[in-house]
Order: structure tokens, then sequence, then C-alpha cells
């Protein structure tokens, strides 16, 4: 059965090539006339959502992704189509949409309920999970104008999902709030899937994309061109996105080189059974894994990668010169896998991979990607530095004498185990 039903849907907005911010230029704008451009957002989408199912549609930067969602909600209204909806539906689309900054924390989650419809039964005990979830209990009578934005966007999110609706909505809530604050929000969407709840989830994050749906709308130009299996079609935008760079010389703010002999295909995480993945607990095993096309033949060219922190601060990087190997002469046509065991000795939070290859003398760069792939690591006890060395805090109580006798490393090993 359908949850939702989109047929031929049409959206176009008129976007004005100047704006008047002042009131001389309010005036003078009178004797002059305001051109605008024709943007069509969505171009006759048809896209039908069975119950039970999460549904993720993935593209670029104005392909119609985030439109398609508030059509649906109800947030806009379409040019032309239809759009049917079976079942309650609550929309984390634009978190906090609707609170008010001179309301306190509580005020405005009772009024945000009121909206979403909770059971009037369970209104009180909803609006105190809510705040629980998101770890505001201490602001609950705070003004909201007094939060932080990511505190703003934590509580809109735990408001919209004690709605308790058939059928959820989101888009890009997946960078919400801190890196504690995201492991709850990834186990809510593993219930989400547990209790096959129609989820339809618009993100850029391909990783999660691939963790959690079902099924995998592709948007380029404001229409359908794929859909199916998350890895296939996930695989196919990637090449169509490698493939549109080919022939670059240089990638503004994410990709440098000559563009020449060896590049960057792709890359992603695995865990140790093979499977793609942006997650891992801290401590664990995973493996990087980059392909590199090779066009002109190469002569033992380096490879190599870094892992960085959101603010850009490189935690490690190695290449093949550095670990004192040697590759093999590759020729044009050719594909090389790199493939690179590591250890999640990390903090909670988000990290970046990036990677490139050179000549063997280092001083070429063939190619190298800021992001290949990001991943995310929890269930660190670790809440400050930048690594999580796995310490175990053991001890033991000694009576003063017992302590005194203990001078040497020797002699502390041998007076008993520590706790």
């Amino acid at each position: 059965m359908a949850a939702i039903e989109v047929q031929n849907v049409h959206k176009t907005f008129r976007i004005p090539h100047e704006q008047h911010t002042t009131l001389t230029e309010r005036v003078l704008s009178v004797f002059r006339p305001v051109t605008y451009e024709r943007f069509e957002a969505l171009r006759g989408v048809d896209l039908t959502v069975e119950a039970g199912t999460f549904v993720g549609i993935i593209g670029g930067n104005g392909s119609g992704k985030s439109t398609l969602l508030k059509i649906i909600s109800g947030l806009l209204l379409p040019d032309a189509g239809t759009i049917r909806v079976d079942g309650s539906m609550s929309a984390l689309l634009e978190l906090g949409l609707g609170f008010s900054n001179e309301l306190t924390v509580r005020e405005n989650v009772e009024l945000y309920a009121a909206v979403l419809g909770y059971p009037r039964r369970e209104v009180r005990h909803r609006v105190d999970e809510a705040i629980a979830f998101a770890d505001l209990e201490r602001f609950r009578d705070a003004k909201l104008k007094n939060l932080s934005t990511g505190m703003r966007a934590r509580l809109g999110f735990s408001t919209a999902l004690q709605a308790e609706a058939d059928i959820m909505l989101l888009d890009e809530i997946l960078a919400v709030g801190d890196a504690d604050f995201q492991v709850k929000c990834l186990n809510i969407f593993e219930d989400f899937r547990k209790r096959r709840k129609t989820v339809l989830m618009v993100s850029h994050d391909l990783g999660q994309v691939r963790r959690f749906c079902d099924e995998v709308v592709l948007l380029e130009g404001g229409r359908i061109s794929l859909r199916g299996d998350p890895s296939s079609v996930i695989d196919q935008y990637l090449d169509s996105v490698n493939s549109a760079r080919r022939g670059a010389r240089f990638f503004k703010g994410a990709r440098v080189g000559d563009g020449r002999r060896v590049r960057v295909l792709r890359g992603w995480l695995e865990d140790e059974s093979g499977q793609e993945i942006s997650r891992v607990r801290s401590g664990n095993p995973f493996v990087l894994v980059v392909h590199y096309e090779v066009f002109e033949d190469s002569e033992e060219p380096v490879l190599g990668f870094s892992v960085k922190a959101v603010d850009g601060t490189i935690l490690y990087s190695v290449n093949t010169n550095w670990l004192s190997m040697r590759t093999e002469h590759v020729h044009a046509g050719q594909t090389i896998e790199m493939r690179v065991p590591l250890v999640a000795a990390l903090p909670n939070g988000h990290y970046s991979v990036g990677v490139g290859v050179a000549d063997r003398d280092l001083t070429v760069f063939h190619d190298t990607v800021d992001h290949v792939a990001t991943f995310f690591v929890h269930g660190s006890a670790c809440r400050n530095g930048v690594a999580d060395l796995q310490g175990r805090i053991s001890y033991r109580v000694l009576d003063g004498r017992a302590a005194a006798e203990l001078t040497e490393p020797g002699q502390r090993r041998q007076k008993g185990e520590m706790r």
C-alpha cells in the first residue's frame, strides 16, 4: 500500500535579478522594471513510497530535493500535479520553524506539540521526553533566544520526534547537534527501520543513505533520473560526478593536481566484513579503500592519505614513500586499489579522509582530494583531546605501611593486583 503518491508535480520559482534593500533603491525601482529568471525546481516528478519503507533522495545542490519534501509536507504548493498522503505525517525540514525567541524552552515545546498533534493525555510526558532527549533539562525555563543555534536545532528535532507520526520526512537532519546527540539520532533511525516506519529522507551523507535506506531516488535537474537499490544508484551517481570532473586541472577548494597520469576515482570505508560504513565505534578496526584511475603510464606513483578533524586539523597522514614502499609501474587503462587497515583510536566526532597521488619523487602531485570519505566515531569514553588511547583506570587502596614499602616499580607489581 502506498503511503505517499506524487504524480506529475511541477514547481517553478521566479528569481529577481536584483534586490532592493534601501528606501532609495525601492523608489528608483519604480522607474525601471525588475527582471526575473524562471527556475524550474521540479519538472513532472512521479514518486510512490510504499508504507513501511525507508527511501532516500540524493542529488546535487539545486536538483529539487528539499522542494519536493516541502511540497509533500504541504509547506509549498505545486504549480501542477497531485500529492496523496495516507497517514499522519511529521516533517523534520526546517527544525524549530514556528519557535518563538521570547518563549521558554518548555513553552516552545508545548506550543510545537499542539501543532504536531501530540496525544492530549501524553502531552506533559512527551514534552519532558523531548527536552531530555535534546539534553536541555537545565535550560527548560530559559528563553529560546539565549540558546545556541545547535541547541535550538536539537530541540526542534527532539520535539518533532515525539509526534509519533506514521510518515517521517527528514531533510539533512543527520548533521544536527554534537557527537553524543548524533549517536542518539542514529539509534532512533535504527528503531524506525525495525518498526517499519515510512521514512522519506534527503541527505548528502551517502554513507548513511546506504546504511538506512531500502531504496534510493536520484534527482537531477528537477527530474527523477534513477531509482532503485541504494548501492547501485549511489555508485552510478558517484560515477557521473567523477565523469563530469574528468578533464579539469583544478577543483576549487576540494581538489588540486596537474590532472595527468593518475587520478582519484572513489574512496570509501569498510568494516571487517567488507560492508561500506560511515560510522565506527572508537577502538574498532576499519579499512580505507581508494580506487585510482591510470590515464598515462606512471613509474612507481606515491599513494597517500590523511585523516582530519572537522576544524581541518590533520590527525594522521602517511604515504607509501614514508613507509619505504615502492609501488610498481602502472599503465594507462589500469585501476589501482589502495587498502589501508586502520583502528578508530579517536574520540566521538566527525572526521574526513583526504587522499592523493604523486610522482615517484614527490615533486608533482597528480591529484589530491580533500574529502574522499567522511566517518563518525562513537562509543568513546574520552571527552577531550584528539585521540582515544583506550585508557582503563585501575586502583587499589593501601594503608600507610604498605604504601611506604612500595618504593620500586617491581615491588608494586609483586604486592598484589590492582583493581
